[in-house]
């Protein structure tokens, strides 16, 4: 009896042998994996998304490197989020810190899915894989914000923090996701046999027209020879969400042409705002003019990208007449 227990225990271990069976990978392989191309090749939806997104140029993008090159102490302060390590191992909702290797991968599939272990996280409806660990984690599904807090709700860095409204009680139901990753029914990967829902991973801002196009209301009224226009915004963070950016009200009567600014001024170190007069979270405000009734009134909305974009590159989001 003992020698056929032995035998079978051989005959076992040389099964798993021969298989091939081997330790999942540990987080030196699924970074070496996502450079060969892995990754693509088994998540290839996922990736042609990405691949699309800012995200994936968050490193390369010119403007980015333009920019940064004149901000004192850059690599402490700006590189970190363009470039980013694992945030699971640096920790949710902290400052990133600079990933040295393959800094043209921007913030990639590895910087907000593995953690220390090489084990990918995700939410409840991950499927199970036969390359990697997964990880259902609740923060990709009941409390993403913390995730995007990393790079968007650093208190330091003024500039670029939207998630602060975040934690203000009007917005407890809302989550970043709802907006930024729109919902898709898609095969998680290439190994799937069903398409099943997930969320986009391309990210759209305010490179998306729609999304511009939603993120106001723009009303005029109009009593005797007095007119008042509305500017509402109807984004979950102030409008614009960040400094850098402008939206542009434009009104034009009586072959006069008016404009006010909502945008802030970065202060010298890149990172503190001298000036803020963005709209705030719900906020609307209004602009009075007098105007003969007889005579026509046009408002106009648009987001300026850059400070130094002159009229010629701004895109207008909305208009309205009065």
């Amino acid at each position: 009896m003992q020698n056929i227990l032995l035998v079978f225990t051989l005959g076992y271990l040389l099964l798993l042998l021969t298989s091939g069976c081997q330790p999942p990978p540990n987080l030196a392989d699924m970074e070496s994996s996502f450079q060969t191309g892995d990754c693509q090749s088994c998540h290839s939806a996922i990736w042609k998304e990405w691949s699309r997104s800012l995200h994936a140029k968050s490193w390369t993008n010119p403007i980015y490197q333009q920019m940064a090159k004149d901000f004192p102490n850059r690599v402490k302060t700006c590189d970190p989020c363009h470039s980013p390590k694992p945030i699971l191992i640096t920790g949710l909702g902290k400052m990133p810190q600079l990933r040295q290797e393959k800094k043209e991968s921007g913030i990639n599939c590895l910087t907000c899915h593995v953690d220390d272990k090489g084990a990918m996280h995700g939410p409840k409806s991950f499927q199970s894989a036969n390359f990697h660990l997964n990880v259902e984690d609740p923060n990709y599904a009941q409390n993403p914000t913390q995730l995007c807090a990393s790079c968007h709700g650093q208190p330091s860095v003024a500039a670029h923090q939207q998630i602060i409204d975040w934690q203000l009680p009007e917005n407890k139901n809302q989550k970043c996701t709802t907006c930024h990753m729109s919902s898709v029914n898609r095969l998680h990967s290439n190994q799937s046999y069903n398409p099943k829902k997930g969320r986009k991973h391309t990210w759209k801002g305010s490179r998306s027209l729609s999304m511009l196009k939603r993120s106001a209301k723009l009303i005029i009224q109009r009593e005797n020879d007095k007119a008042t226009i509305t500017v509402v915004n109807k984004t979950g963070h102030h409008l614009p969400g960040d400094g850098l950016r402008a939206v542009i009200l434009e009104v034009i009567f009586n072959s006069e042409v008016k404009h006010h600014i909502f945008s802030a001024k970065i202060g010298s170190d890149g990172l503190s705002l001298e000036v803020d007069n963005r709209l705030k979270l719900k906020q609307s405000k209004d602009f009075y003019f007098v105007v003969p009734n007889n005579q026509p009134i046009k408002a106009k909305l648009f987001y300026r990208l850059l400070p130094y974009q002159d009229k010629t590159e701004w895109i207008e989001i909305m208009s309205t007449d009065g």
